[in-house]
């Protein structure tokens, strides 16, 4: 067990993917500094997306950012406040046409926190979170994350950061069990802790010869999953789809799309695309995580920030407000410090 922990701990260490998030963004506080200097705001930064409470820094609300975008292209998403009787939540599943598999997540969350698929309205009163999101699961075999930023001033923008999720899946060999494959493999055994906890009964499956089987369906790194850089991928016709879709998110400049579709041409065509998350100004690029060394990484971190820097700094100009300072300390304490609602 000792040399199991030595050996993931020397492995996390050496692949800045798995880094604290302190020490990927430390080093890039003199950008943060030049934004001070450049828009006179301590946090310039959240007034990037007026239509999101501080911008999409932290502690924003699902619900409401989902209501943002259009509907066209917006995965069936219902907002639940517990205590509800099973019946009351059967009618809220079918009054928006939804049914089992489920995701579900908490309405406040971050980095993949509390987000799981369940499968009966047993598990669904079950789940510990009592404000969260039932989402309709989509089975479309490509998840993405989009980073998507234009300025102000103008009509459209840019993709940034086009990021294919690979779940954490492995290859069967017809003898090895799942939990035998995961333990075999540098980077997923890493995860082997968190299967078991969550996924026990799949622990002793043994997959075909061949066979590709997925252990974890949500698309988060902490659930396992592999980002893989594919900004090759976009194209004026990607730019023009999001700038789109982008320009009937009223008050949104900078942010990062989650969603699924069938394939990447129906993604460049706007066809079939199915968002089921917007994050703000905390996004990341997640193609800064398949680069051939961590400096490559910080390049692109740093420009992304610069562009943030430049859009707030537009946004003030034109009258948009940055949260006050002791209402930004405030919700610093209650996101960290209050008790959790579940």
């Amino acid at each position: 067990m000792v040399k199991t922990t030595l050996k993931n701990f020397i492995y996390k260490s050496t692949r800045y993917e798995f880094w604290p998030w302190y020490v990927i963004y430390l080093p890039l506080l003199p950008v943060y500094f030049f934004g001070v200097l450049r828009t006179r705001r301590l946090l310039y930064f959240t007034a990037a997306n007026p239509s999101i409470d501080m911008g999409g820094f932290f502690g924003e609300r699902k619900n409401e950012i989902l209501n943002l975008i259009p509907n066209c292209h917006k995965t069936i998403s219902v907002h639940i406040t517990m205590p509800m009787s099973a019946d009351e939540l059967n009618d809220a599943l079918l009054e928006n046409n939804l049914d089992f598999p489920l995701v579900v997540k908490p309405n406040v969350g971050e980095r993949g926190d509390g987000v799981c698929i369940l499968y009966s309205i047993q598990e669904l009163l079950a789940y510990s979170y009592t404000d969260y999101i039932i989402q309709e699961y989509i089975d479309y075999p490509v998840e993405l994350g989009v980073l998507f930023y234009k300025y102000p001033n103008d009509i459209g923008g840019r993709v940034s950061s086009l990021t294919r999720k690979e779940f954490l899946t492995v290859k069967g060999n017809g003898v090895c069990t799942v939990e035998q494959l995961l333990a075999g493999s540098g980077r997923s055994k890493i995860y082997l802790p968190m299967v078991r906890q969550e996924f026990q009964d799949s622990l002793q499956h043994v997959p075909l010869k061949g066979e590709k089987f997925v252990v974890h369906k949500i698309g988060n790194h902490s659930k396992g999953t592999r980002f893989i850089n594919a900004n090759a991928h976009i194209t004026d016709e990607l730019n023009a789809t999001f700038s789109e879709i982008s320009n009937q998110v009223d008050g949104v400049y900078f942010g990062r799309y989650d969603l699924k579709v069938p394939s990447l041409e129906h993604l460049k065509r706007g066809d079939n695309i199915k968002i089921f998350e917007l994050n703000g100004v905390s996004s990341e690029p997640g193609i800064m995580y398949d680069q051939p060394n961590v400096f490559k990484a910080y390049s692109i971190l740093a420009h992304h920030w610069l562009a943030l820097v430049d859009i707030s700094n537009q946004n003030i100009r034109n009258g948009v407000r940055t949260t006050p300072l002791r209402q930004f300390f405030s919700k610093v304490l209650h996101h960290f410090y209050a008790k959790p609602t579940f």
